[in-house]
């Protein structure tokens, strides 16, 4: 059968051209964040504690021990939640971010997004701070007044953003009520108004409190109530309002990160403890305590603290119950790659520096970290490079402290820190012992490269299979080892470049490291070539050969690298498609398109540059920010990461690596067009001319694609619907010459 068809196909299909895929399929965006530092929590009617987190929200149940997490994907409109609220009356909760976001979600879990606030530009500042409910009406405290809001029928009431005499658009930092007046704290004092007031926007209505009223400092953080009595916090203090003036009831020096009240209890959080006017809680935590909530629970008060990197720690008496969240350390994700294994690593720092957490790893279900604190090995947590190798290691590099293997061996990772102590790597100029890496690449042979930038008198180390090192300088200009990323081609030419504008340049010592008489060594810049800029972040060396050049002004190609030489420059063609824009990160995916990550979003594009396949933003995705700073592609899986300094997006695509050997599948089955969308016809060899047709041997359609999956939209040549039925899928490899036959069903 499979033969007769083939035949057929040849006969009558001769002429028929192939429709490339030329576009690009996403579908199952995904958001890794942080949770692990919680800043604000509630409690709703069932018990379940609301966590707001800079990277989104999770909802943690005591009932059965389990997490659910909620991030910009069918949920939230941002990931930064700054407050949080929950109405067990309304069963309701209210969610604030620090963008003006507010969302009102139902206990069972339907989320509504509401955008006023964050709309409103003329404010520059819209971050909400904390909620209030009373009478009816939510007070919404934000970095530029008080906004009131009618909960039921979803409208706003008003906006005080000149509060009494204080300036306009302070801060108000948290609300509270007390003898049927709301309380306000701010960065200028506290102020208070009459609940009875027909509008809270005069002046006249409000009454400051300040410095001259006993407060030690202007800028107060927390003010919260008791069944008879006010409190606040300023610095390290909590205060007591008598009358007219506030009297100091405890100072221990340090700043005090949370307050909360009970009916007749006062709990303040510290950087370590948690305690109420009489003394410390009678527990210790295992990390920083950033705040902390208060609950009852069978008539006792418990206490949920915020420990960082934890996230929650709950206290009942003398007992506490640690609540882990499995999710990334931070949401600095600068630069990504993908090892031997499928994980996901990142590093967490960029320039300018000392903001970096260290690496984090993902194998698809758990969340691992490599920090100083629990490697002390690493010196330090700026390690801004990671680079996996085809023998399954990944290479992490750092600002100053050399760089570290990573392998895994034993159910665990094995790190071993190489720097100028037991290797050829140097420091730089004015310091020995500051050992700067950057990216490492392995070559044909199996050599690793590892760029040692800003390296006194070296700008490039080598470790052969046999773990010998060696070292070469900069065959240029020994002064200027400012290089970061580099590329091998198929004639071993290594490419070279950094941000600091050097250039492009190439070496290629011919695989004779003791003779530099045969080396080459040639400098491209815009000066001498079509390079639209000398500032490089980004090379690739593509599946035909070709080196792809990122520069702070769009994207350059070279065709036919391996002809450089020291005496000619190979032509460089400029990608106009992608001019002006500032490329941070380039990746070359199983099908060969290019993945370009930009300030202004990631582009797509086909084989050669001259068609973009998609471009993807914040504007037509759940892409967390435009600026992207590094892409990935997982060629077995087709999903594609985004890196940004706001989290990692991540979606699913086609482009998977093809089987060598046909196994071919179809989903959805039964195919429905109306309703689906695409089928995804799957388990293609390489390079495939995939048509489509009816029993009889008639084309339907016909895709070409160099991976291990096609889409067809269910329409025929002419652009219209299929009828209902089964048909014949036949393929054929290019480059191998198999051939394959599989079936789909079509209906209504």
């Amino acid at each position: 059968m499979t033969t007769r068809i083939s035949i057929l196909c040849a006969l009558l299909l001769a002429a028929v051209t192939l429709s490339a895929q030329s576009t690009i399929s996403l579908s199952d965006w995904q958001t890794f964040s942080t949770m692990r530092t919680v800043r604000a929590a509630s409690v709703d009617s069932k018990g379940r504690i609301w966590a707001a987190t800079p990277g989104g929200l999770f909802v943690y149940s005591a009932a059965d021990s389990s997490i659910q997490e909620y991030r910009n994907v069918g949920a939230l409109l941002n990931l930064d939640v700054t407050a949080i609220l929950c109405d067990t009356a309304s069963k309701r909760v209210f969610v604030g971010c620090f963008d003006g976001s507010l969302t009102i979600v139902t206990e069972d879990l339907q989320f509504k997004n509401i955008t006023d606030i964050r709309r409103a530009t003329v404010y520059q500042r819209r971050r909400i701070n904390d909620f209030l409910l009373k009478n009816g009406l939510l007070y919404i405290a934000t970095d530029f007044g008080i906004v009131s809001f009618d909960p039921e029928n979803e409208v706003f009431r008003e906006t005080v953003d000149r509060i009494g005499p204080l300036q306009e658009k302070t801060r108000v930092t948290s609300l509270t009520t007390l003898r049927d007046s709301i309380w306000a704290s701010t960065d200028s004092g506290i102020v208070v108004a009459p609940l009875s007031s027909e509008t809270l926007r005069l002046p006249s209505v409000w009454k400051l409190f300040g410095t001259a009223n006993g407060i030690p400092v202007p800028a107060v953080s927390f003010v919260r109530a008791t069944a008879t009595d006010l409190y606040a916090t300023a610095a390290g203090a909590i205060l007591i309002a008598e009358g007219s003036t506030f009297r100091t009831v405890y100072s221990g020096g340090a700043t005090l990160v949370g307050l909360t009240t009970t009916a007749t209890e006062v709990y303040a959080s510290e950087e370590s403890f948690v305690r109420t006017l009489s003394g410390p809680l009678p527990v210790s935590f295992p990390g920083q305590v950033n705040g902390h909530a208060t609950t009852t629970r069978n008539g006792r008060t418990i206490v949920i603290a915020f420990v960082v990197n934890l996230p929650l720690a709950i206290v009942d008496g003398a007992d506490r119950q640690d609540v882990v969240v499995n999710s990334p350390r931070t949401n600095q994700f600068s630069h990504l790659t993908i090892d031997r294994d499928g994980w996901l690593w990142s590093a967490t720092d960029e320039e300018p520096f000392r903001t970096g957490q260290g690496v984090m790893a993902f194998d698809g279900n758990t969340w691992y970290e490599f920090t100083k604190e629990a490697n002390p090995e690493m010196g330090s947590n700026s390690y801004h490079r990671v680079n996996a190798q085809p023998d399954g290691s990944v290479w992490l590099s750092s600002w100053g402290y050399g760089i570290v293997e990573a392998k895994k061996a034993d159910g665990g990772v094995v790190l071993k820190k190489w720097n100028n102590t037991n290797s050829p790597l140097v420091g730089i100029s004015n310091d020995a012992n500051y050992v700067v890496t950057s990216d490492a690449i392995t070559d044909r042979s199996g050599k690793l490269w590892i760029v040692n930038e800003l390296g006194a008198d070296r700008l490039l180390v080598t470790r052969d299979k046999d773990q010998n090192f060696g070292y070469f300088k900069n065959c240029y200009d020994l002064r200027a080892n400012q290089y970061r990323v580099i590329a091998i081609d198929n004639g071993g030419t290594k490419w070279m470049a950094g941000p600091t504008g050097n250039g492009l340049l190439a070496f290629n010592d011919k695989n004779t490291p003791n003779n530099e008489a045969d080396d080459v060594c040639q400098m491209l810049r815009s000066s001498n070539t079509q390079l639209q800029d000398n500032v490089i972040r980004a090379l690739r060396v593509d599946k035909n050969g070709a080196l792809w050049i990122g520069t702070a002004r769009g994207v350059s190609v070279i065709a036919s690298p391996s002809t450089v030489s020291n005496s000619s420059i190979p032509f460089v063609r400029r990608i106009t498609a992608l001019s002006a824009l500032n490329v941070n990160d380039i990746f070359v995916d199983a099908v060969n398109n290019k993945w370009i990550a930009t300030s202004n979003g990631v582009y797509v594009l086909n084989e050669d540059g001259t068609e973009v396949l998609s471009i993807i933003t914040q504007n037509n995705s759940p892409l967390l920010m435009d600026n992207v700073k590094s892409v990935v592609v997982d060629d077995r899986t087709g999903r594609a990461y985004f890196g940004t300094m706001s989290g990692c997006s991540s979606v699913l695509t086609q482009s998977v690596k093809p089987l060598d050997s046909y196994a071919i599948r179809c989903y959805p089955q039964p195919f429905k067009p109306d309703a689906d969308g695409t089928i995804i016809i799957d388990g293609l060899a390489a390079d495939s001319d995939v048509r489509i047709m009816t029993p009889a041997g008639e084309l339907v359609a016909a895709v070409q694609t160099n991976g291990r999956q096609a889409l067809w939209n269910g329409k025929d040549v002419q652009g219209r619907t299929v009828p209902p039925g089964v048909y014949i899928i036949h393929a054929l490899s290019a480059s191998t010459k198999e051939a394959a036959v599989g079936k789909l069903a079509v209906t209504r």
